[in-house]
């Protein structure tokens, strides 16, 4: 996709596929309920994207605008695992933590654009941006990894070598280490959910 595309995006991005949300984060709260034996809360959203930052080495925080794209692929408008819990809740809204304000856009998967498609669409639009220094990314647990990481390696290796566009660090979350070398930073989304869930570590031991 073109650089220059007229798009404007903050300089700190999260790019968010919410059958992450509704399947991975469901599925944590359920298994780790059992398991502790006792109920755990919804996720607070806005908790956890605190938490995504601090995790991704983010410490100025000076530029406190964080642009939070949700992709939306057949899931429906409900977060069942999520404090909010519904997407048009969050649509077009903006909210402000002790660390930054988030700005929330939902987009959906057209009929004949698949989920998948959608979240790699909105990944290489939000790296060819030259407004954008530093993006998060979570993806589904089902995507890709060879895709995925094809794709940013194409990208940052053009944005990054290109003098004058400007660098871009770009940081994955995902549950299990990746399976092939990184085109990016790579980090463990466990710790964050399990803090914000209220899971304590010696629990997880």
């Amino acid at each position: 996709m073109d650089r220059n595309t007229d798009l404007r995006f903050s300089e700190r991005v999260i790019l968010l596929d919410v059958s992450f949300l509704n399947q991975t984060v469901q599925m944590v709260r359920e298994v780790m309920s059992v398991r502790l034996a006792r109920p755990l809360p919804k996720l607070d959203l806005a908790a956890w994207l605190d938490c995504l930052l601090l995790d991704a080495g983010i410490r100025d925080f000076s530029s406190a605008e964080v642009q939070v794209l949700l992709a939306q692929g057949a899931e429906g408008d409900v977060l069942e695992a999520c404090i909010p819990s519904l997407l048009s809740d969050l649509d077009g809204k903006a909210c402000r933590t002790s660390l930054a304000e988030y700005v929330f856009s939902v987009v959906p998967a057209e009929n004949m654009v698949a989920a998948e498609s959608l979240f790699q669409d909105l990944l290489a639009l939000v790296l060819n941006n030259v407004s954008v220094r530093q993006l998060v990314l979570v993806p589904s647990a089902a995507s890709d990894e060879g895709k995925l990481n094809g794709l940013m390696a194409e990208i940052l290796q053009e944005r990054n070598g290109n003098a004058g566009v400007g660098d871009v660090q770009a940081v994955c979350f995902r549950m299990e280490v990746p399976a092939l070398p990184s085109a990016c930073l790579w980090c463990p989304v466990v710790p964050s959910l399990a803090h914000v869930l209220g899971i304590r570590s010696e629990e997880l031991r």
